[in-house]
């Protein structure tokens, strides 16, 4: 297991996990997909963590499961980044699967947002 700790931004990696302030990105890869399961808190103090922990697979044009049942604050930073990552995946055709829980549907329904992703409560 290879653990680093950046200062900076306050994160370590396990492997290919990262923990965030406030929340923990676990991360599962297949040949077909990456699943991003996160839990805890998501909002401005690591929301770019949080983007460039996903970005890369979006950006590659993987087939990407973004489980954010288990977080139990959703920002509106946060949002910012989930659309951003919705309007890249819908763009370079990759697949992006949201799934949801209470904080998330809450911060989504109160600003209107109807991800092209497909969604599931």
């Amino acid at each position: 297991m290879t653990v680093s700790t950046s200062h900076a931004s306050t994160t370590t990696t396990l492997g290919d996990d990262v923990v965030m302030l406030g929340g923990l990105i676990s991360v599962v890869r297949t040949d077909s997909e990456t699943t991003y399961r996160v839990t805890g808190s998501v909002d401005l103090s690591n929301s770019s963590t949080f983007s460039d922990v996903v970005s890369n697979d979006v950006e590659a044009g993987r087939s990407i499961v973004l489980d954010l049942s288990g977080v139990d604050f959703f920002g509106t930073a946060a949002l910012s980044v989930v659309a951003g990552l919705d309007a890249r995946s819908a763009a370079n055709g990759s697949h992006l699967t949201l799934v949801v829980g209470d904080a998330v549907t809450r911060v989504m329904g109160a600003a209107r947002w109807e991800p092209t992703a497909r969604v599931v409560r």
